[in-house]
């Protein structure tokens, strides 16, 4: 997905010089592509709200407000330039954990420029003394300690200077869901993977009121979706390779089934909808534990009332654990992928702790077996 959307964070006190750096900023990202958003702080507040207020608490919910907005647009590969004082560490901290690709920018200026600058007349307050009506600096300011790019703005540097600046700072990529595409590229290619349903999907299949809505989490080679949906079901499928998702939606052009290629642990098309029954098939043992808490919330987001979530995963009791390069707790990189290992009521837990009613549990072997293989499987269902 070397697409993804970035969000260039913008920050600094009024006056400092956001909105200047930000609209010359998205011009310049508007020269290689089409898919740039700014956001500006005035923008924002008529966006989010009119009648907005300016006690600590409003200041932090309408920040954050800012925050999920910006999310929203990166998940759907845009890139964000966003101008706003938002002088709040645990709003830049949701920032860093929840956008893939973010770029942090401060803006510090000295006060005594900001005060010869006072574009806005909001520091003569401040030069009277009179600090409560200056926006930004009359409640507990939490500079960014740890900004991307920091950016003494004091007029020694001209606009373009700080610009290519910002570009020049590459932002990490805050997600494995590019790790195995490649992978399972080739793997798919070669018709390595199995055709006829798996088990599991045929033990769920008994469970379904038919003419309803299923998600498949991490759908392979679409052999489960195409059998839900010959079993008269409307099903969504979503997975990483395009490959296999390319080949789906040349050979499935039906209005009751649809193939996505994208991240389905946050996922906004996926998750902008409203689905009667989830099913996840060795697809939370490919992401981190991070990243199922994630899915696990999602799920419960979009499942109707009395909707049922089913997973089959991989166990820590697989003889596959512990082989190859351990890269995190229960997580391995072997033969060529990453997996993941599920401690059964770790995982429980998670669903229990978002309101899910376990219905159904079990871990044992019989469940998966393939070739001379037969690994022990948890198996569970969870109801909202």
């Amino acid at each position: 997905m070397k697409n993804e959307g970035i969000l260039y964070w913008i920050t600094g006190l009024s006056g400092a010089g956001k909105t200047t750096i930000g609209n010359r900023l998205y011009y310049e990202l508007k020269r290689t592509r089409e898919n740039v958003v700014l956001l500006d702080g005035d923008i924002l507040k008529q966006i989010v709200d009119e009648n907005v207020g300016y006690t600590d608490s409003e200041r932090r919910k309408r920040a954050m407000k800012y925050a999920r907005i910006c999310k929203m647009l990166t998940d759907q590969n845009i890139f964000v330039v966003c101008c706003t004082i938002a002088m709040y560490d645990d709003v830049r901290e949701w920032n860093r954990k929840n956008n893939k690709r973010y770029v942090e920018v401060f803006l510090d200026v000295p006060t005594e420029i900001l005060k010869k600058r006072n574009q806005k007349g909001i520091y003569s307050d401040y030069q009277k003394g009179n600090i409560s009506n200056v926006t930004g600096m009359d409640l507990q300011i939490e500079y960014p300690k740890t900004p991307d790019v920091r950016i003494v703005n004091d007029g020694s540097k001209s606009v373009e200077t700080v610009v290519k600046e910002i570009l020049s700072f590459t932002p990490a990529y805050q997600t494995d869901f590019d790790r195995d595409t490649g992978y399972w590229n080739r793997y798919y290619d070669l018709n390595k993977a199995p055709q006829k349903p798996s088990l599991f999907a045929q033990w769920v299949n008994e469970q379904l009121i038919k003419e309803k809505t299923i998600l498949d989490l991490g759908c392979g080679n679409g052999r489960d979706s195409l059998f839900f949906y010959k079993n008269r079901m409307n099903v969504t499928a979503i997975d990483a390779s395009s490959e296999v998702i390319d080949k789906l939606r040349r050979e499935n052009n039906e209005d009751n089934i649809y193939f996505i290629c994208d991240d389905f642990v946050c996922s906004t098309a996926i998750f902008a909808g409203q689905y009667d029954y989830c099913y996840s098939r060795f697809s939370l043992h490919a992401i981190n534990d991070e990243q199922e808490s994630e899915v696990i919330n999602n799920v419960y987001k979009v499942l109707k009332a009395g909707g049922k979530f089913f997973i089959e995963t991989r166990s820590i009791n697989d003889e596959l654990y512990g082989k190859g390069e351990k890269v995190a707790e229960d997580s391995y990189y072997y033969e060529g992928h990453f997996r993941r290992f599920i401690r059964k009521e770790k995982l429980l837990q998670k669903l229990v702790n978002c309101g899910f009613k376990i219905n159904f549990c079990k871990e044992a072997r019989g469940f998966a077996p393939y070739g001379e293989s037969d690994p022990q499987i948890i198996r569970i269902v969870a109801e909202k």
